[in-house]
């Protein structure tokens, strides 16, 4: 006797679930239900609702690093619903869910596939947790519970052959033992393959013209197998055999310099249907960059001076007026020397204590255009945001009495003159014809209006974060030692100022050790981190470098300096590891490119040419690994070679490139508009080969904020960040046209979406790429609700 598809399902449903006569007895018990909680991953610190016809309902302790739940359901009535929100595949707030049947102890996974089941037994697709009569309406037992199985395996099951999923794993979808891990269990190498987009219904399946919408809504039909045609098949098959999990095959990511997302996107306008977080959309401006009706939420408020190192201080009053914004960090274009701390002349000093618009008073691309360069150093920035950015008004205070500490010389500063002022409350305007470039890549492509540095502070630390989601430490040899105490970290005020620290700058004060609470402002960070219940990912008796440093190594693999003395400020070899030595293991090619690497990079500079190359901003030179070793050295290139590589097609798969000083985009020694002609350059060569373009993604970013004032939050990771909101794009034929996604991302969303896409492990066990993926409430679609969380871009994508 064959048995018909349905009759099979059923007879496998009912010895799983334990189905009498189709129909589930009045004394059945589920004592306890468990499973894994996934996407492609594991959805990790998600929260589990289970509910019953009844409305009783349970919640679940947080899921596991793996996904894993446990929660004893015995007083619920059988089946009931398990929901739990969770970010889709478009990056919208949704809710997962799973139906659980049967006695005993059941496992029932929570993944997009069991969602798609649920969603069509209760004919509804969820946006919070089922209610009641939604639950008994439907009339849930066995057979159709079976029946949604089945009929969501038959549609898939081309896709299911193609990759292997084992019958037992195909013909029970919710109970089979799931492990988030596409390395080693085949259906969640197929939730990594595919799109499933749980609150639209669909599944979308190979990519480009081979791209095939599988519709699998709530109620109506369903699409039947025959919509896989044979070339999504076959478009499936190359990802699984290929080297990446989805279409991009190259990745170009161009590293700017210091600007906030709302220093140059605060007055950009979301395009119709979408939403953006900014100066323009909370009031705080207007569209012409005047002050705008909720201005008031942006007003820097002045502090009551503390004797020891404070974060939130008690407010004393506004300031009347914005202090004048002074020329700290411009250099004199014809002699290239800096013009000292000073006022800017150009501004008034009547500025509206508030965001204003740099344009009204300095031409927007123009050879006087550089202004001044706010400071932007670690326990400043936790300072100014309090840690979350919630009340966002010690922005200006801190920098009007703090600057960049005490220990520089080039120019000195002094409690007298910290040399700061306004200038960190500037932005440009998109509406005035401001920054066109960045505009029309918004425009045209993805933008983030949630994207953060991953460290609080300046370009040394993020920079070397990203490329190793990590930071340095001072050592000897590779022991653990405590660095010379003139470049220890004293935030504490000196006495009798009202914020300038003891022991901080450039020349001085940039190691902390985190794990010593007696440290000076330690303990201000950790009771930020113990209040939200994270991690401070600081070892013991380690003291990291959060402020910048020069690298241990030339761009040659040179140690500059063997033996570091008190006043040599350059941090010793490191053996953190990089995202250079991954690639090279896994056999995926990979250079990062810097500007004035070069020879032929600075041939036409003339003197300027010595002032070219970022030295920080060329990360593995800190590795003693890429010193001893040639073949890791012989990736690391200039900008020459990157065209070069664009023109003949020979880039590698993965990219970083760092532009010129003078091209970056660094207030107070390049401009804004610098960093857009380079990007604009940089774009169009890609686009003009168009074998290279079909396949690659080009993400824009800064390396950070730059000191420059930002509305959005920020939420904690651990001791050393995130940071400010920074400008983040996807340029690629893959992104999303015209979309701002508000998934929270940080540096370390580099790292996972380069490891998703050529399937690399985390870099290591402390790395900020074991981060999972947020959790967000409809309510709130930026503020992760499961601990430490960060994206992976994803969602910037439609494949």
């Amino acid at each position: 006797m064959t048995l018909r598809p349905l009759a099979l399902a059923t007879l496998v449903t009912c010895t799983l679930f334990g189905c009498s006569a189709g129909h589930n007895s009045a004394t059945d018990t589920v004592s306890s239900t468990s499973g894994v909680v996934a996407t492609d991953s594991a959805l990790v610190g998600a929260v589990i609702t289970a509910t019953d016809k009844n409305g009783k309902t349970l919640i679940s302790a947080a899921t596991d690093i793996n996904g894993n739940y446990t929660l004893s359901t015995g007083s619920l009535a059988v089946p009931f619903v398990l929901s739990t929100p969770f970010i889709d595949s478009d990056g919208q707030p949704a809710i997962l869910s799973s139906v659980v049947n049967g006695s005993g102890n059941v496992r029932s996974n929570i993944t997009p596939l069991t969602a798609l089941i649920t969603q069509r037994l209760l004919g509804a697709t969820l946006t919070v947790a089922p209610t009641a009569s939604q639950i008994d309406a439907a009339h849930l037992d066995s057979t159709v519970i079976a029946q949604a199985m089945n009929d969501i395996k038959a549609t898939l099951q081309p896709a299911f052959t193609m990759l292997n999923i084992p019958v037992a794993t195909s013909n029970d979808l919710i109970g089979s033992a799931y492990v988030a891990d596409a390395n080693v269990d085949a259906l969640d190498n197929f939730l990594t393959l595919v799109r499933v987009n749980v609150h639209a219904g669909t599944v979308s399946i190979g990519t480009g013209t081979d791209n095939v919408l599988v519709n699998l809504p709530s109620t109506g039909k369903l699409d039947g197998p025959s919509v896989l045609s044979n070339a999504s098949m076959a478009s499936l098959k190359a990802l699984n055999d290929g080297q990446t999990t989805t279409a991009i095959q190259n990745v170009i990511i161009v590293i700017g310099e210091n600007h906030t997302f709302d220093s140059v996107y605060g007055a950009y306008k979301a395009p119709t249907g979408q939403t953006i977080a900014n100066l323009l959309s909370k009031g705080i401006i207007n569209a012409d960059g005047t002050p705008g009706a909720n201005f008031a939420l942006a007003a820097q408020s002045q502090a009551i001076p503390q004797n020891v190192y404070a974060i939130d201080q008690p407010r004393s009053t506004p300031y009347a007026n914005l202090p004048q914004p002074f020329l700290t960090g411009v250099y004199n274009p014809q002699t290239f020397q800096l013009l000292g701390n000073i006022p800017d002349p150009r501004y008034p000093a009547n500025l509206p204590n508030g965001p204003y618009q740099i344009t009204k008073y300095v031409p927007y691309a123009a050879a006087t255009s550089a202004t001044g360069d706010p400071m932007h150093r670690f326990f400043q920035m936790w300072q100014q945001t309090g840690g979350d950015n919630i009340k966002q008004d010690l922005f200006t205070w801190v920098a009007v009495n703090t600057g960049v500490g005490n220990d520089n010389s080039n120019p000195a500063t002094s409690v007298q003159n910290p040399g700061q002022g306004g200038e960190l409350m500037g932005f440009v305007n998109v509406n005035a014809g401001d920054a066109p470039v960045f505009n029309s890549l918004a425009q045209g492509y993805a933008l983030s209006d949630n994207y953060h540095q991953s460290i609080m502070g300046g370009t040394g630390a993020n920079f070397f974060s990203i490329a190793t989601g990590d930071l340095p430490f001072y050592n000897e040899n590779g022991v653990v030692k405590t660095p010379p105490s003139n470049q220890i970290e004293n935030p504490n005020p000196q006495t009798g100022t009202n914020n300038f620290y003891t022991r901080d700058g450039y020349s001085g004060g940039s190691y902390v050790n985190c794990s010593d609470v007696t440290q000076p402002g330690v303990s201000a960070i950790l009771n930020v981190l113990n209040k939200n219940g994270r991690k401070s990912n600081c070892e013991a008796g380690k003291y990291y470098l959060v402020n910048n440093y020069e690298p241990a190594y030339d761009m040659n693999g040179n140690l500059k300096k063997p033996v570091l003395a008190s006043t040599d400020y350059i941090y010793p070899p490191q053996t953190v590891p990089t995202i250079g030595e991954a690639l090279t293991a896994k056999k995926v090619s990979w250079k990062w490119y810097t500007g004035g690497r070069d020879a032929a990079d600075i041939a036409q500079d003339g003197p300027l040419g010595a002032f070219q190359y970022n030295t920080i901003g060329d990360p593995h030179n800190a590795s003693s690994n890429f010193a001893n070793n040639a073949t890791l050295r012989s990736s690391l290139k200039g900008l020459s070679t990157f065209y070069n590589d664009v023109a003949n097609n020979t880039l590698p798969a993965v990219s970083f490139v760092v532009p010129k000083n003078l091209d970056s985009g660094h207030p107070g020694y390049s401009v804004t508009v610098k960093y857009e002609l380079f990007l604009n350059d940089l774009i169009s060569r890609v686009q003009a080969n168009p074998t290279l373009w079909k396949k690659t993604a080009v993400i824009v970013i800064t390396d950070e904020g730059g000191g420059s004032f930002d509305s959005g939050y920020i939420h904690n990771q651990d001791f050393f960040g995130s940071g400010p909101r920074i400008p983040m794009l996807v340029v690629s034929p893959y992104a999303k046209k015209g979309y701002v996604d508000h998934v929270y991302h940080d540096h370390g969303s580099l790292l996972k979406f380069i490891e998703r896409n050529w399937r690399l492990k985390p870099l290591s066990s402390r790395s900020r790429d074991n981060l999972p993926n947020p959790i967000v409430l409809a309510t709130d679609p930026y503020k992760p609700v499961n601990g430490a969380a960060i994206g992976d871009l994803m969602s910037m994508f439609k494949f």
